[in-house]
């Protein structure tokens, strides 16, 4: 049996959580949603306890911003998919490289597609090592 990917969500949006945890509920039955957070404070504590494989991202959050939470993270060992209401966002994001940017509203196909390549990545290597340039 493959080893279960665990995942945190990370939405100030009730809506847009129960979203991702059905899509994750009804196609993935290997990834494991082991909680979410409505800030970056939140998140930062329970991404550090956690320490989950995939993690789903908004960037407007109360009290930051989702790029203030992956700044916190130089050196991660975590997949990301950004998911967000706002295409200036994406451009924020440039650092980081390697991490896709999904724009609300969006297409179910369209993070079912992200959410298989980011697996695939963790099926390659589940302790790959992410690092951003920093400015």
């Amino acid at each position: 049996m493959k080893k279960k990917i665990k995942a945190w969500l990370i939405d100030d949006e009730s809506d847009a959580q129960a979203l991702v945890k059905k899509i994750l509920e009804e196609n993935y039955e290997d990834v494991e949603l082991l909680g979410s957070s409505i800030n970056i404070d939140d998140a930062f504590l329970q991404i550090k306890k956690h320490k989950p494989n995939l993690v789903f991202l908004d960037i407007n959050l109360p009290r930051g911003s989702g790029i203030n939470l992956l700044e916190r993270f130089p050196i991660r060992k975590f997949e990301v998919i950004v998911i967000s209401g706002f295409p200036e966002n994406k451009n924020k994001l440039t650092r980081f490289r390697d991490v896709p940017f999904l724009q609300k509203p969006y297409s179910i196909d369209d993070l079912k597609k992200l959410i298989d390549q980011s697996i695939e990545s963790l099926r390659e290597d589940l302790h790959k090592v992410h690092r951003y340039d920093s400015i």
